[in-house]
């Protein structure tokens, strides 16, 4: 009896301590740390502090509310370690920032993921920052050493700003055909035909994009856009019976989303739940049910993901819904059937963007099933949020318990002003149309830009809740910048108002090279879906003088004009006036060397096919003549480019895409000659045809013309470099010095190849006849030819169809390509 006691005893001390570290790492344990670091909020007193003691400031940002990582960090085995509290207090004026409740910081701060720490000057500038935990002694070393940095120097609490101004334009049709070809060649590219979703590395859900593939079936009927929905769906989804051991993205028991799967097959994943990422799912896989009924998994994600929005984050008292669902101990309560009786924490905040997301699913299920329900849970929220979250200084970001905070923000005004559109739309309450007026026009007040146009980031009255100067951003984020676009067009079908036609069509222009991709893209291009549909620029280009008028008025009265006069607070810079200063011998000369270092980007592989065909048709003899017309082929294009003020080069420019794609055709053609022989009527070709020498130099001009879709980061910069230099000329010298070095490598190839006694390298160079045998005809072709003429036939596809820009899209994430971004800005802030 005394052993049996004994055990029991045990057992108990153990689930003690188990029960103990389990909590060790939670919200409610971050909470009671949180008083022993003595926090200060984002405000002007703080920074003045920091700039009056000449500390730096400890920022951290951070989610405890449902990331479980913060909750690591905010522990006492790191940040409230004795040791990092006490450095911390004495030496720092330390920050806390709430990432959801002030989305509009995480922009400007986020290191990459959460928990994030910056370490900043008292005047703002950042020291240093990670995202994740660290070990406390490294923490202390970089505290310290941050810390001996501020106390050498001395700063101020004011705050630059440096507002760029470029010329107005609005999209061309080319230009929005190409962005949805490209677009949906990212897509295709990006989808990982073994689990499902997009890329290999960590699984986002990417709903909008997954919706769009259904919309892009819808139109073609292709069954490869409908694969990729239904392939990530089975990914995504957890079978009951495998809760331990292959636990995905979808909860089977209550229902629901998590955020991401930190694998490429979803597993395991970040037990965290978002109302956006399940308002998007929601959508997305009601819309496959709509189109296969008999699709029983989507039929059973729906109704539980529906049920659990509806049962843990809808306020059915007061409409709206609340923000998310804590990890609560991961796979200790996840992975468990029946689930432990202690159940999740919802954090009862309501986000204004997030419930846009969640208004617009439930407008979209109404209009699908006509279902009441769906009605009353969209309508009850937009009252809630027409009647406590809106302002004459726009939208308020959240509200908990009666407060509501942080106006201003371009990510709440253009949320909101979408989901009111969409409300007027299908719910036909012109209350809801007013709403989105009232929004719109906020924003083209106080956030858009009259000047270039794109709408600003941040204009807040609310100048308590930011460091000085600060409660204006004059960053434009694409994303939000798409949202606005797209909310903007609805409104103009709905009220006929040119300044929302106007506003919607030179943001677009603003951003057409800084459209994301997957979700990011998602708005631009259902923007440029809904122009082209409705031939909206048609209607600009018939009410132009009108839209001009409104313009000139507007512009007369743009706010930021005042503070363009105080240069102490914003310094203005323009697309014309922004030269570089370096004398043009050191300008001819670095673009000589981003021409040579292109050699090395991945972008330059396309290229590769078309010398090597280009090579097999010269002689050993000619060869290195041969390519140095080809490159100065290519050469004259970029010089024309390079000249982008005279007609040649603006003409280029502006029809680039209509350029291309014949250039692609052209290819194809040359690569089928290649194929035929010189004439037609027969394939009779018993040697290899030398290319011509005025052949060699239109080839190479038409491979610049090609390529230049497929910008690397190196000719980005040396294209940036010629259009901010001082003259024409001196534009055309450095796209031809880029040239230049972009063929040295080649013709060093070239040079080796004529000199070279190699047998092996002769007998390839020589070729041989192959004889073709068709109907008891003998056919006889070279081999060269054969070879040149699939690579040009292959390489002009790429060019035509588009592939070669989702290319380029491909590998601009690969770290080389990366490294040389990082040294293209580089040599372009040298020179400035």
């Amino acid at each position: 009896m005394a052993r049996i006691i004994v055990v029991l005893a045990l057992v108990l001390v153990f689930s003690f301590a188990l029960v103990s570290a389990t909590s060790h790492y939670s919200f409610q344990h971050a909470e009671e740390l949180k008083p022993l670091i003595k926090w200060r909020d984002y405000s002007p007193d703080a920074f003045a502090e920091a700039a009056k003691e000449n500390k730096p400031i400890f920022l951290l940002l951070t989610a405890p509310s449902w990331c479980y990582w913060c909750q690591v960090y905010e522990s006492e085995d790191y940040l409230f370690n004795p040791k990092i509290v006490d450095y911390i207090n004495e030496n720092f004026i330390p920050i806390y920032v709430d990432a959801d409740k002030r989305q509009d910081l995480t922009r400007q701060y986020l290191e990459g993921g959460w928990p994030s720490t910056t370490i900043l000057t008292p005047s703002g500038e950042r020291i240093f920052g990670y995202s994740g935990v660290r070990p406390v002694e490294n923490m202390l070393e970089n505290l310290k050493r941050a810390r001996a940095f501020v106390s050498q120097k001395s700063f101020s609490n004011s705050l630059k700003k440096n507002y760029i101004k470029v010329k107005e334009r609005i999209p061309t049709k080319q230009e929005l055909e190409n962005l949805q070809s490209v677009y949906t060649q990212i897509i295709l590219q990006a989808f990982d035909k073994s689990y499902g979703g997009f890329g290999t590395g960590q699984k986002f859900p990417q709903g909008r994009t997954l919706d769009f593939s259904l919309q892009l079936y819808e139109k073609t009927r292709d069954k490869t856009f409908l694969d990729i929905v239904e392939k990530t769906l089975e990914g995504q989804y957890t079978s009951p019976n495998e809760l331990e051991t292959n636990y995905n993205l979808f909860d089977p028991i209550e229902g629901g989303f998590h955020r991401y799967g930190t694998q490429r097959d979803w597993t395991p994943p970040h037990y965290e739940k978002m109302l956006y990422d399940n308002a998007r799912l929601l959508r997305t896989y009601f819309h496959l049910m709509s189109l296969q009924p008999q699709n029983n998994l989507a039929r059973e994600v729906v109704e539980k993901t529906d049920s659990y929005i509806q049962k843990n984050w809808y306020d059915s008292l007061n409409g709206g819904f609340y923000g998310n669902t804590d990890v609560h101990g991961e796979d200790s309560y996840y992975a468990k059937n029946p689930r432990p009786a202690d159940k999740p924490r919802v954090e009862k905040t309501k986000y204004s963007d997030w419930n846009a997301e969640a208004v617009l699913t439930y407008l979209y299920l109404y209009e699908k099933t006509r279902n009441n329900t769906y009605k009353e849970i969209a309508e009850k929220s937009l009252d809630f949020f027409k009647n406590e979250m809106l302002s004459d200084q726009g939208a308020y970001h959240y509200f908990k318990n009666g407060e509501k905070k942080v106006r201003g923000n371009l990510l709440d005004n253009s949320y909101l002003l979408l989901a009111f559109t969409q409300g007027y739309e299908t719910l036909k309450n012109p209350s809801y149309l007013e709403a989105a007026k009232k929004l719109a026009d906020y924003s083209l007040n106080n956030l858009y830009d009259w000047n270039s146009g794109g709408f600003f980031e941040r204009n807040s009255p609310d100048k308590e809740l930011y460091a000085p100067g600060e409660n204006i951003l004059l960053e434009k984020p694409s994303e939000e910048n798409g949202i606005m676009t797209f909310a903007l067009l609805k409104l103009y079908e709905k009220t006929d108002d040119l300044r929302y036609l106007n506003a919607a069509l030179k943001t677009f222009g603003n951003k057409i090279n800084e459209v994301g991709s997957l979700d990011r893209g998602y708005y631009f291009i259902k923007s440029a879906e809904f122009i082209l549909n409705n031939s909206l620029l048609d209607k600009y280009s018939q009410n132009k003088e009108k839209i001009e008028n409104l313009e000139k008025e507007q512009k007369e009265k743009f706010w930021l004009n005042d503070f363009l006069k105080n240069e102490g607070e914003f310094k203005l810079t323009s697309s014309e006036s922004e030269k570089f200063n370096a004398p043009a011998i050191v300008l001819i000369i670095v673009s000589l060397f981003l021409g040579f270092l292109s050699f090395a980007s991945p972008c330059t592989l396309p290229i590769l096919p078309a010398y090597l065909a280009h090579s097999l048709k010269s002689s050993r003899k000619n060869i290195f003549a041969m390519s140095l017309l080809f490159f100065l082929g290519i050469a004259l294009f970029y010089t024309f480019l390079g000249m982008s003020a005279s007609f040649i080069g603006s003409f280029l420019k502006s029809n680039l895409t209509i350029f291309t794609q014949i250039s692609g055709i052209v290819i194809m053609l040359l690569g089928i000659l290649m194929l035929l022989g010189k004439s037609f009527p027969t394939l009779n070709v018993k040697t290899k045809k030398p290319a011509s020498y005025i052949s060699s130099f239109l080839f190479g001009a038409v491979i610049g013309l090609a390529w230049t879709p497929c910008t690397g980061p190196l000719l980005l910069g040396a294209f940036i470099l010629a259009s901010n230099s001082s003259s024409l000329f001196l534009g055309g010298a450095m796209l031809f010095s880029y040239s230049v070095g972009l063929s040295i490598p080649l013709l060093a190839i070239s040079l080796y190849l004529k000199k070279s006694k190699n047998s092996k390298i002769m007998k390839i160079m020589k070729g041989k006849e192959i004889r073709i045998e068709l109907n008891k005809q003998n056919f006889t072709i070279h081999s060269n030819s054969l070879i040149a003429g699939i690579l040009f036939i292959i390489l002009g596809y790429l060019i035509f169809s588009g592939k070669l820009i989702a290319f380029n899209n491909l590998v601009s994430t690969t770290p080389l390509q990366k490294w040389l971004f990082n040294l293209e800005e580089k040599i372009l802030g040298f020179l400035r």
